[in-house]
């Protein structure tokens, strides 16, 4: 007997699917969904499948393009039977992607049947002769079968609903009656907010969390300033005015999924889970909730027609696993809290005096970084592109930081930050001014005036919805030769939104940019895109580079990456090439284009033109 199996994500579908199909002689198998469909199909091949296309989990278009590609599973019929059918794009796209058919909800059985034997019978499975005569039998039996099916549903649903009717208003009544009870043992009578015990309980949950998915969580203490002088001068009226209006404004500040507490008096609690794994990252996330607190805290209160100004001390202590107890945390909190009231109050302190002292130095780095805009302590070196034969085809421009006190720094020590902080837009935006005016300086020396000078955007730039604005209105103000700048990108960037990253990239390109594609290969490395997006060139990561004379895997995938994109008519470069074994292998396996030490380290702009005349002349004074 036939072997089918349908997949969809509604209970009544697959009733009503499998009783069609049972009744017609096949054996049935159910998935839920299209992830559970391919384990089911692997361990037990089907000879027809029929899917949904939305559903949860795994949809009917990501099962179709895995079966498709499924050795194992590939030549077994696909069935798309739908009811979300909107565009004729819809159709054309699953035909595109293997679908044998494409059937729409709702079907008759009869006219269901017919498509589901003709995709049978063009497909590899074998199947019985039906005559005309039992087609029609078949097709009323079937029909009718449905009817009945249809009535039964509808008639169980209006006695479910009756029933549950019934049940609700119980139900209401009852959880009316245990939400009171609760209520008054688990929240704080004045602010509204868990109470004590409720904060242990949410707190140990919290930990146990955090074991499981080995992730930071923190706690903060809160404490108000002066609260006790506002008590005796104005009264504890006044002061519960003040405590319910901070427990409103403290609601506001909290995250999804975190809790805020009232022990007593003027003292809050706030557990933040789900944060880094990283502890520098976790104290940071940590931080900026903390200066929201603060900032929220300082804006002023009327209390009964009465001014106030008040200010906050907060205490925090990370935590991971279940290496401390809750009372354990309480305390490490509490002690913070009276480390920054020490500090001068108004402010945040952490338990762990390293992570403070971390968290300090990174304030301290911004400072510096906001202060080196303003100053112009930024550089720009270049590293050459170069072919197999020692012609110079362009140079990547890198970003280093001169500081005053720490002398030339690294991008890897202060992009990160500029990411977070969003200063990555004003600096991108110095980088590729300062690029467009070297290029047109290189255009007036016959030695470089046909160098292409790579320049790297980042997401927050990119996605800058000035960003092609700016980069037209350099390239009309310093009239450079087109095709002489070339925009990296990296994958992640790209697929954050393929739609706006090709209409900004073909804005461009009709300027005369050229764009290549970063670091490829450590990302969704997707054929889809690389045929939409208007790419000229792609970068082969160092990762791969580093390793492929020893790693045959690397190898392989150097070798895929430079066959995909000569065949796609896509330049490709690979990126820190450090030894000449690494060179013959790239020349060998095509890829024309290499940077990396083995050619030259960046280089200011001085240096780099004096190795380029450099080795000019000696291409000249060769034999």
């Amino acid at each position: 007997m036939t072997h089918i199996l349908i997949v969809d994500d509604k209970e009544e579908n697959l009733y009503y699917l499998q009783a069609l199909l049972t009744g017609n002689g096949y054996v049935v198998e159910l998935a839920r969904h299209g992830a559970e469909a391919l384990v089911k199909a692997r361990q037990n091949p089907p000879q027809i499948i029929v899917s949904d296309l939305l559903m949860p989990v795994m949809d009917g278009y990501t099962l179709l393009r895995h079966w498709k590609s499924d050795s194992k599973l590939k030549k077994i019929p696909f069935i798309v039977y739908t009811a979300t059918y909107t565009e004729p794009e819809d159709e054309k796209l699953a035909l595109s992607l293997g679908a044998d058919a494409f059937i729409l909800k709702p079907c008759e059985p009869e006219d269901f049947i017919a498509r589901f034997i003709e995709v049978q019978t063009k497909g590899v499975v074998a199947t019985p002769d039906i005559s005309s005569t039992a087609n029609s039998d078949q097709s009323y039996t079937l029909k009718d079968y449905s009817v009945i099916l249809i009535r039964k549903l509808e008639e169980k649903t209006l006695q479910l609903e009756e029933a549950n009717q019934i049940l609700q208003q119980d139900i209401a009544r009852r959880k009316e009656a245990e939400d009171k009870i609760q209520h008054l043992a688990y929240y704080d009578l004045l602010t509204n907010l868990p109470n004590r015990l409720l904060l242990i309980d949410r707190l140990q949950h919290t930990l146990a969390m955090s074991a499981r998915h080995h992730n930071h969580g923190a706690l903060l203490f809160i404490d108000l300033d002066h609260f006790k002088t506002l008590n005796d001068t104005k009264g504890h009226s006044v002061g519960d005015l003040l405590l319910v209006e901070v427990a409103k404004r403290l609601q506001t500040c909290m995250r999804e999924g975190d809790t805020l507490a009232r022990l007593g008096g003027d003292e809050f609690v706030v557990i933040l889970q789900d944060l880094s794994e990283d502890s520098s990252q976790a104290a940071v996330q940590a931080e900026t909730v903390c200066a929201k607190i603060i900032s929220t805290i300082n804006l002023p209160y009327y209390l009964d027609s009465y001014l106030y100004h008040s200010s906050t001390s907060v205490g925090v202590c990370l935590f991971r696993n279940q290496e401390f107890t809750v009372d354990e945390l309480l305390k490490r909190a509490d002690i913070a809290m009276y480390q920054a009231k020490n500090a001068g109050r108004n402010t945040q302190r952490f338990y762990d005096p390293t992570m403070q002292a971390a968290l300090e130095a990174r304030a301290a780095l911004e400072s510096d970084l906001r202060l080196a805009i303003k100053r112009n302590q930024f550089r720009l070196y270049y590293q050459m592109q170069i072919d197999h034969s020692g012609n110079v085809h362009g140079a990547e421009a890198l970003i280093r930081w001169q500081h005053p006190q720490k002398g030339l720094v690294p991008p890897l020590q202060f992009i990160p930050l500029t990411e977070e902080t969003g200063l990555i837009i004003p600096i991108g935006h110095w980088v590729m001014e300062t690029a467009c005016a070297q290029i047109k300086r290189w255009e007036s020396d016959p030695m470089t005036r046909d160098l292409q000078v790579a320049v790297n955007v980042s997401a927050c730039q990119f996605h800058d919805p000035s960003f092609v604005e700016r980069v037209v209105e350099m390239l009309s103000r310093h009239q450079i030769k087109p095709g002489n700048l070339k925009l990296e990108l990296t994958e992640s960037l790209v697929l954050d939104n393929v739609e706006e990253a090709i209409m900004k990239m073909q804005a461009l390109k009709s300027y005369g940019v050229l764009f290549s594609m970063d670091d490829f290969g450590t990302g969704f490395s997707s054929l889809s895109y690389l045929t939409k997006l208007p790419l000229d060139q792609l970068k082969i990561d160092q990762s791969f580079i580093r390793n492929m004379c020893m790693n045959n895997r690397d190898a392989v995938v150097v070798q895929t990456i430079i066959g995909m994109a000569n065949n796609l008519g896509i330049e490709v470069i690979a990126e820190g090439v450090e030894s000449e074994i690494q060179r013959k292998f790239l020349e060998q396996n095509k890829c024309n284009l290499c940077q990396g030490y083995l050619f030259s380290q960046p280089l200011p702009v001085d240096s780099f033109e004096n190795k380029l005349k450099q080795m000019h002349t000696a291409y000249l004074t060769q034999p």
